[in-house]
């Protein structure tokens, strides 16, 4: 095992460098425990960083793992998206625009995960990555509303009755307010609010809205994960599968065909921002959802590894 491997810090759904969300990716991560992983993954502090591993096997797709500062998690958007970018901006991919049908696969707990590139004039000569999403399974959701808001720091009055509470199958509550503002003037409860999503099995609780500043953006959400070690998540992709097939089974930004296509925003107040396409696809066995986002590597180096515990 090296003293120290390849290490990526990359901003991704964003529009340009220093905003989205920025995930750590290692390489060559084949020799690392679960808790040196998890070492790592608390020094980078990044929501979630990603270790990649069987890169040089020709015969099946590199893994990919995902962890918070805190805890491992089954399934990450935008991690996945920056792994795809860190791959592609190493050249270990090599020429993906020379190839018209290019796809990067990951084989993680979430199954086989199929990244793409889509080539658009960029001066920097940067793909906006498209990701085939897990099915997105959503349930109706019982949660008490007034003791979720109390946690949340605003009231359940807000509340947008065209969306009722929904789980999806990553564990996340999908909740709708009523206006923009409500939205940005939550205040959490994180440590309380971190007791109740244990108790209640959830991952995280993403807030959102219909209600958006611009015409051009169906849904603006925050993303609040404090069991996880995450109070509050930039932008989280693995989310927007079932918030986009969510929006579009209640008839939102449906076409012709059945098809649906959004643009999303998420954010933090007074911090980072970022956009994420999703487009929505009927199915005989269900929709099927691509989320799509643009990537930026702010940081390119080495990390080294830490000793394995006594």
């Amino acid at each position: 095992m090296p003293d120290a491997l390849p290490f990526y810090l990359v901003d991704a759904f964003a529009e340009q460098p220093y905003r989205g969300n920025p995930a750590g990716v290692v390489f060559d991560a084949d020799g690392l425990s679960d808790s040196q992983m998890q070492r790592i993954a608390a020094e980078i502090r990044a929501s979630e960083t990603a270790f990649l591993s069987g890169l040089n096997n020709l015969h099946r797709p590199p893994r990919l793992r995902w962890f918070t500062p805190t805890t491992e998690v089954e399934f990450c958007g935008h991690a996945t998206l920056a792994a795809a970018h860190a791959v592609h901006a190493s050249g270990c991919a090599g020429d993906l625009r020379a190839r018209p049908d290019a796809m990067l696969r990951f084989d993680t707990a979430a199954g086989e995960l199929c990244v793409s590139p889509e080539w658009l004039p960029d001066p920097h000569d940067q793909p906006l990555w498209w990701l085939n999403m897990p099915a997105p399974e959503v349930a109706s959701a019982d949660v008490n509303p007034v003791r979720l808001f109390e946690l949340l720091g605003g009231s359940d009055s807000q509340l947008d009755d065209r969306f009722p509470p929904a789980r999806t199958r990553d564990r996340d509550l999908l909740v709708f307010v009523d206006n923009w503002q409500g939205l940005m003037d939550l205040r959490p409860r994180f440590d309380d609010l971190a007791a109740w999503c244990e108790r209640q099995q959830v991952r995280g609780v993403c807030v959102a809205t219909t209600a958006t500043l611009s015409d051009a953006v169906a849904v603006h959400s925050r993303f609040f994960a404090p069991a996880c070690g995450v109070n509050e998540d930039p932008v989280t992709g693995s989310v927007h599968g079932p918030l986009a097939a969510y929006l579009g089974s209640k008839g939102i930004g449906v076409g012709p065909e059945g098809s649906a296509g959004f643009v999303c925003a998420q954010g933090v107040p007074g911090g980072r921002t970022g956009l994420v396409r999703a487009i929505v696809q009927p199915g005989n066995r269900g929709p099927t959802v691509r989320i799509g986002g643009a990537c930026h590597v702010t940081i390119q180096g080495t990390i080294r590894v830490p000793p394995v515990p006594d």
